[in-house]
């Protein structure tokens, strides 16, 4: 009889350890759970501190007063954008080559910004040179736009929309709209 109650004994503490082991798995799960859960509060905060401190630095660099941003749009589907150049009275601004993923972004809405700095109060002469192909018909040869636009720059923000849109056939217009900066 000694042998049997000696075999329910241990039985009986190896079932007492199994669950003290159980519960100690789930307490280190709990742990390890609200880790996580403050590891990702503190990852948020970081990118909250990110972005103000992106504002602060476009602030300090680029003033209200003097800040110039210069924005393009697509609306046409069938105009392979190659590149654009971007002048402000003869100081080239930008000049950027596009690839065919940049191209797809733009057709679908995207919006680039093509400048951002500081210019002084007064009377402007944006020039922009666009050239491409398009992808329909055989006419696969290159095409070339140019368009130049006087604007008045007060001491707010200026935000400028270069629009490519088609206006007849295989030919595209570049319209030039004012927006309000909005940060």
């Amino acid at each position: 009889m000694a042998p049997a109650r000696t075999v329910i004994f241990l039985l009986c503490a190896l079932s007492g350890l199994g669950s003290a082991w159980a519960e100690d798995q789930r307490q280190h799960l709990s742990d390890l759970r609200l880790l996580d859960s403050e590891i990702q509060g503190i990852k948020q905060s970081v990118l909250d501190l990110e972005r103000d401190m992106a504002r602060l630095e476009d602030t300090q660099l680029y003033p209200p007063a003097q800040q110039l941003r210069v924005f393009l749009t697509m609306e046409v589907f069938d105009f392979e954008l190659d590149d654009v150049e971007l002048l402000l009275g003869d100081t080239e601004l930008n000049r950027h080559d596009y690839s065919t993923r940049e191209v797809y972004a733009l057709r679908k809405g995207g919006v680039q910004q093509l400048f951002l700095g500081n210019i002084s109060p007064g009377v402007h002469t944006l020039k922009a040179r666009f050239r491409g192909h398009f992808e329909s018909g055989d006419s696969a040869s290159p095409y070339e736009k140019s368009i130049e636009v006087s604007f008045r720059k007060d001491a707010t923000p200026q935000w400028l929309e270069l629009r490519i849109d088609r206006s007849s056939g295989q030919q595209i217009n570049v319209r030039v709209f004012q927006r309000e900066a909005s940060e």
